[in-house]
C-alpha cells in the first residue's frame, strides 16, 4: 500500500478545523469589546508551533468563516492580508532560539502583531479615502483601537500560555 507523502493527514486537518473554529467563537464571542483579538494570538502561536502553513490556513479560514458571521465588506481583503503579514512575521522571527525560548518575547510579538494588522487594515483603506493626508488622519483616529488589539494581545498572550 502506498503511503501518502501529504501534510494534510486526518490528524492536521482535525487540528486546524478544531483551532479554526476556535478563532471563529472566540472572534465572535469578543466582538462587544472593541478590536480584542484572541485571534491574533491563537495565529502567532499556531505559526511558532507548527508553521507557516498551518498559521496561514488557519488566519485565512477564520476571518472568512467569521466574517460569514460578521459580515463581509471592503474590509475583508485587508483582514486576510494584515493577518498574512502576521504570519510571516511571526514565522520568520519564530525561527530565533531566542523568541521560542521566552515567553515575553512572543508577548512582546503579539503586542507589535497588533499594530501591524491594524496599519495593514488601514493600508488597505487607502484606495477609499483621496490621499496620503487623509490616510494619516484615518490611521492616527485608530491608533486608539490598534492599541487596544496590541495590550489585549499581549495580555491574552501571557494569561492563555501561563499555567
Amino acid at each position: 500500500m502506498l503511503k501518502s507523502k501529504s501534510r494534510y493527514t486526518p490528524r492536521y486537518i482535525a487540528i486546524i478545523a478544531l483551532v479554526t473554529a476556535l478563532c471563529v467563537v472566540g472572534r465572535y464571542l469578543f466582538q462587544f469589546l472593541p478590536n480584542i483579538q484572541p485571534v491574533t494570538d491563537i495565529i502567532i502561536f499556531m505559526t511558532l508551533s507548527w508553521g507557516f502553513i498551518a498559521g496561514s490556513n488557519i488566519a485565512i479560514l477564520s476571518i472568512l468563516i467569521s466574517n460569514v458571521l460578521l459580515g463581509f465588506g471592503l474590509w475583508t481583503i485587508p483582514q486576510l492580508l494584515a493577518y498574512l503579514v502576521v504570519v510571516v512575521g511571526a514565522w520568520l522571527i519564530g525561527h530565533w532560539q531566542f523568541v521560542q525560548q521566552h515567553l515575553w518575547v512572543q508577548a512582546l510579538l503579539s503586542l507589535f502583531a497588533g499594530y501591524i494588522y491594524g496599519f495593514c487594515v488601514s493600508l488597505g483603506q487607502y484606495p477609499l479615502l483621496g490621499g496620503w493626508r487623509q490616510f494619516i488622519a484615518y490611521y492616527i483616529a485608530g491608533l486608539y483601537f490598534d492599541s487596544l488589539h496590541a495590550v489585549g494581545n499581549f495580555v491574552l498572550y501571557f494569561n492563555s500560555t501561563i499555567g
